[in-house]
């Protein structure tokens, strides 16, 4: 279901009632509660109706909410695919029996600002880095593309996760409508783009990975290869698909 950032009060309370939940406004400090609960303590009034944060209420309803691009799509939390099954969409969680990742977001900003010192890779034909500013910026005729991607360690002992862009048997990449792929020119955290920095057996961790592609290209994929740093056989690789 697609929605907007915010949603009405009146369409909200119709959609709880609808699944069953009694929906009510707290007569004081303008909250939002469901069944005894409070479901929002932001709510705001705007032209004489309220509003609350989508994210309150999926929350509430144990569910969560994903933006692709401009849209907002609420689904079912805790989705976690099954062993071996490495293809899904924006927000699946896919897990090779050792690694859990996720696919939180994909934007395209006209910039990108690192927060980490980590160097871009490859990048000279299509971005430009600001090594002062530590800001990416496409070169004329492309575009950025950023995905906000979280992984976990579903491994009963400490590990770290391979992820270097130079490595020729990782295959983390965007795919395109045309058959043609694209690796990133980085990822942003401590360590980058190498190795993670050692996690706990359920440990997660959330960075963006970026890409500059040519501007007129249609994301059908993104694939990400998923290896222990410690080992020498070959990752699995999973698949998110992009397109809209």
């Amino acid at each position: 279901m697609k929605t907007k950032k915010v949603w009405q009060a009146g369409a909200l309370c119709a959609t709880i009632l609808a699944s069953g939940a009694l929906a009510a406004w707290a007569s004081s400090g303008v909250r939002l509660t469901m069944n005894g609960r409070v479901a929002s303590s932001d709510v705001r009034v705007i032209g004489g109706k309220a509003y609350v944060p989508v994210n309150d209420v999926a929350r509430t309803l144990g569910m969560i909410v994903v933006k692709n691009g401009g849209n907002y799509e609420i689904k079912k939390a805790g989705g976690t695919f099954q062993v071996q099954d490495l293809s899904g969409k924006i927000g699946d969680v896919l897990f090779d029996g050792k690694w859990r990742l996720q696919v939180l977001n994909v934007s395209a900003p006209a910039s990108f600002a690192m927060r980490t010192e980590a160097q871009p890779y490859g990048y000279d034909n299509s971005a430009i880095y600001n090594m002062k500013t530590r800001v990416i910026s496409p070169r004329n005729g492309y575009k950025l593309v950023v995905l906000q991607v979280r992984v976990s360690n579903g491994q009963k002992t400490t590990q770290t996760l391979w992820t270097s862009i130079s490595d020729k048997n990782m295959r983390t990449a965007l795919a395109d409508a045309d058959g043609q792929s694209f690796a990133p020119i980085n990822l942003d955290y401590d360590g980058a783009p190498t190795v993670t920095q050692p996690m706990l057996p359920g440990a997660q961790m959330t960075f963006p990975i970026i890409f500059s592609v040519p501007a007129n290209t249609v994301l059908k994929d993104f694939v990400m290869t998923l290896k222990n740093n410690d080992s020498f056989a070959r990752g699995n690789d999973a698949r998110v698909s992009l397109a809209r």
